[in-house]
């Protein structure tokens, strides 16, 4: 029946499972969707054996196995490679028992290999494997991509003791050129400062990255220039960057190195410009450490691709500064490229480099996770009480209702894997209403007010009002930061660009859409262009302070509590 692999991510956060038979992707999907706990669970020494449990079941039940059925378990982390490097580390100020402490990554280990104990247990006919983290954050990028050879980036806040991967992948096999480890860690940059501005440490960086984009680094009131003090914290070397940990005191709660150069510590989001300049000078800096670890990667292997994972790449801003300032012409990140995406990587990095096989997993899109029947739909309408109409043509009678500016959650097909909602776990809006951005933030999505959105837009109509890159790789997954070409483009959508503080250059993040990979959220974006010229809506994800909608229940109960419009859940269209 073929090679059956089990990918596994569970040592620090967003746990999540991947399942791969001779070499094909049959599902990927984070424990989060089913816990409803955002990032599945916070990372902490003693609970690295907390499994992905429903996913896992979820995976198996999908591709039709039996737990006997597993040949493999490929884990994304190897405990006795992370319990040698940072047991003896003797950091100051780091709580007794945490990471970092010899009594903290001792029970760190141990609980890694409880859950290897316990997959052991449940999968007794699979081989396991312990797998370096950064080798499955460069095996989750490279092997499912189109290149053949690649350079290859992986940068997160720590692997076992490492934090940033360079290397070459090529055919079946990853090389390392570099590896930086911790303290420079970039990853903990953004998470330390985020808890110093006010915000959480997980969903911070995100909602950071956004706020960044407000402002410029010059302080208003005060006119520091926060690049220039982020410079000092964190340096460009010959051979990557290092990070002062005398100021940023990583694993301990002591905030007291950054006051002198960033203020005290806010204890909630002030949410004004002198905190947005603060987060936009980490951005710079961090946008300059991303084009010289790639100039630096390109001046050893001399390649046109370059393939990047690792929760720092979410960055899309500076993701598009490297297509362009540095001779890379083709970038490719993997959607999920925060640790939920080590469980594919994890699988398809033992797939072809340790079982050496020629052929490779492929990721042409993100619908990896539930899909859910008609049937089901309609059961989980009825549970709610809740009259869905079977609609003759749901494409374009949400586009009509979007185009009229009503706000209509879009449920259909199998889920997106990754933090990106593309068109499956969707909120739509009309792009072209200047009004909508604040409707949905502060009475639809209930966030802060600077966070920005997103278009959808059709594969034929993405360059007419944006500076659409050749190489399509980023813009299909939200990855990418593109401008709009003239400013009067800005005024055309005023809904999904943002003005960025550094620049002056108004900036949108696509997800550029193909036919061929979703046909009927395509149909719904010609429907748009019918009505209003523009294939293209505001697509947000079918959340509120929660992780994205999984099934037809969490779908519904996430409409009923919001001011959303209309449901549009498989074939029928719910209304207020």
């Amino acid at each position: 029946m073929g090679t059956v692999i089990l990918g596994v991510n569970s040592a620090y956060h967003e746990s999540s499972a991947c399942i791969l038979k001779d070499g094909v992707i049959l599902g990927a999907v984070e424990e989060e969707r089913f816990n409803r706990i955002k990032h599945a669970k916070c990372s902490r020494v003693d609970n690295a054996d907390e499994l992905p449990d429903r996913a896992l079941a979820w995976a198996l039940k999908s591709a039709g196995l039996k737990p006997n059925q597993v040949d493999h378990i490929a884990f994304s982390f190897d405990p006795d490679e992370r319990l040698k490097a940072n047991k003896d580390l003797h950091e100051k100020g780091v709580p007794t028992g945490d990471f970092g402490t010899p009594e903290g990554e001792e029970t760190f280990h141990r609980h890694l290999h409880k859950a290897a104990a316990e997959l052991k247990r449940r999968f007794p006919k699979a081989e396991f494997h312990f797998l370096r983290h950064h080798l499955c954050h460069a095996g989750s990028t490279f092997f499912p991509s189109r290149h053949e050879k690649a350079a290859v980036l992986a940068i997160d806040g720590i692997g076992e003791f490492n934090t940033t991967w360079l290397g070459i992948g090529e055919g079946n096999r990853l090389t390392p050129i570099l590896e930086i480890p911790y303290p420079n860690s970039l990853g903990f940059v953004w998470e330390k400062i985020s808890e110093h501005l006010g915000f959480d440490v997980y969903s911070g960086p995100g909602k950071v990255m956004g706020y960044a984009c407000i402002s410029d680094p010059i302080g208003e009131d005060t006119g520091v220039d926060y690049a220039e003090r982020f410079r000092r914290v964190i340096r460009l070397t010959d051979s990557g960057f290092t990070v002062d940990n005398e100021v940023m005191r990583f694993r301990t709660r002591d905030f007291s190195g950054l006051e002198p150069l960033f203020g005290p510590r806010r204890p909630a989001i002030v949410d004004r410009y002198e905190e947005a300049s603060i987060a936009a000078g980490l951005q710079t800096v961090t946008e300059e450490v991303f084009v010289h670890l790639a100039r630096l990667l390109h001046k050893k292997t001399g390649l046109d691709a370059l393939c990047m994972a690792g929760g720092v790449t979410l960055n899309c801003v500076a993701n598009a500064r490297i297509l362009r300032e540095t001779p890379f012409k083709y970038l490719h990140v993997m959607p999920a490229a925060n640790d939920g995406g080590t469980a594919v990587g994890a699988a398809a990095y033992l797939w072809c480099h340790v079982l050496g096989n020629k052929s490779r997993p492929r990721l042409d899109h993100t619908y990896l996770g539930p899909e859910y029947t008609e049937a089901e739909i309609e059961t989980a309408l009825d549970t709610a009480g809740l009259k869905g109409v079977k609609s003759d043509d749901l494409p374009r009678q949400v586009a009509r209702m979007v185009y009229d500016g009503k706000v209509v959650a879009w449920f259909q097909g199998r889920l997106e894997f990754g933090p990106r909602a593309l068109g499956n776990r969707s909120i739509l809006a009309d792009p072209c209403r200047f009004d909508i951005r604040s409707r949905l933030n502060n009475k639809v999505k209930e966030r802060e007010s600077f966070r920005p959105f997103a278009p959808s837009v059709l594969l034929s109509d993405a360059s007419r009002h944006l500076q659409i890159p050749s190489d399509l790789d980023g813009a299909e997954y939200m990855l990418l930061a593109v401008p709009v070409n003239e400013p009067r483009d800005a005024q055309r959508i005023p809904a999904v660009v943002q003005e960025n503080g550094s620049t002056r250059v108004a900036t949108s993040r696509p997800h550029v859409v193909r036919p061929e990979v979703n046909p009927i959220y395509a149909r719904l974006l010609e429907e748009m262009k019918s009505l209003s010229g523009l294939g293209m809506v505001l697509n947000t994800s079918f959340n509120i302070s929660e992780p994205i909608v999984c099934s037809p229940a969490d779908a519904i109960n996430c409409y009923k509590r919001s001011k959303m419009d209309a449901l549009a859940i498989g074939p029928f269209l719910v209304s207020r």
